[in-house]
């Protein structure tokens, strides 16, 4: 049974957007945006995975005027990384992450004054017992903890796992924040190495880049300056578009970087 599933974008300036994905054979679907800023529509769904995008009229200073763009939702929590769309799964009438069941959540931790922490980028760990030269995945890393345990290892630090362009970075370019990199392997095999961590008395601590994005992060094309400062504030220290946390919309009293941000940190807490 088909169930209504919303999806929404928050472009509050932008004349017009329009969803796009393989339900509708990639024909665009009318959305109507609200006083709050959102565009908004409904699509009847059955329970499975599906691909889609959204076509916003950018009023980013590098397009034409109100030009067409196609975009990643920036909320995306999972890309397809061959054709860059995002991925949204319906199960029970509703949006999902996944369905990992977590196993070890009760188990006592190390407090901080007690931490002897391992920094671990996750490709380069190790690429495991059936193939070492190949680029590390979550499952890999978990495959190693009795390893790190013997070393006195009670808390790894992972280099940013959110997902960045192509399959090898240290990670601190991240143009999907709410996505986990996909050359690591999936949200639940993200969550059960944190699992197997808690299950051996190991705390799991994520670097979490904030202060930029890569340049063609979904927010840089729908309305970059609305989100970002209009260009970088140290050309000689530049990472990418910076975030611009003084920027305050009176006419939505919102601080647009501000509520992105927080709404990423919550969902990485409440879901990791």
């Amino acid at each position: 049974m088909a169930s209504p599933i919303e999806f929404s974008l928050f472009a509050p300036y932008n004349k017009g957007a329009k969803l796009i994905g393989c339900f509708s054979n990639w024909e665009e679907i009318a959305m109507e945006k609200g006083k709050d800023g959102y565009f908004r529509t409904k699509v009847e769904l059955e329970d499975g995975v599906y691909q889609y995008k959204f076509r916003v009229q950018s009023k980013s200073w590098f397009f034409e005027p109100d030009q067409w763009v196609d975009v990643i939702d920036p909320y995306a929590t999972d890309i397809d990384n061959p054709t860059q769309n995002a991925v949204v799964r319906v199960k029970d009438g509703q949006r999902i992450l996944d369905t990992y069941v977590w196993q070890h959540d009760d188990k006592p931790l190390p407090s901080d004054r007690e931490l002897v922490i391992y920094e671990m980028h996750v490709g380069d760990f190790s690429g495991g017992e059936d193939d070492p030269h190949a680029r590390g995945k979550y499952k890999h890393v978990v495959e190693k903890l009795d390893y790190l345990c013997k070393l006195g290892v009670n808390a790894i630090e992972l280099m940013p796992v959110k997902e960045y362009p192509g399959d090898h970075s240290w990670g601190y370019n991240p143009r999907h924040f709410f996505a986990t990199e996909s050359s690591y392997g999936s949200t639940e095999g993200l969550k059960k190495l944190i699992d197997e961590c808690h299950a051996k008395g190991i705390r799991v601590i994520m670097d979490g880049i904030y202060n930029h994005s890569e340049a063609e992060s979904p927010l840089t094309q729908i309305d970059h300056d609305y989100w970002y400062h209009h260009e970088p504030r140290d050309p000689d220290n530049n990472w990418g578009p910076e975030f611009n946390y003084e920027f305050y919309d009176e006419n939505l009293e919102t601080y647009p970087a501000r509520k992105f941000i927080g709404d990423n940190v919550r969902f990485w807490v409440e879901e990791f």
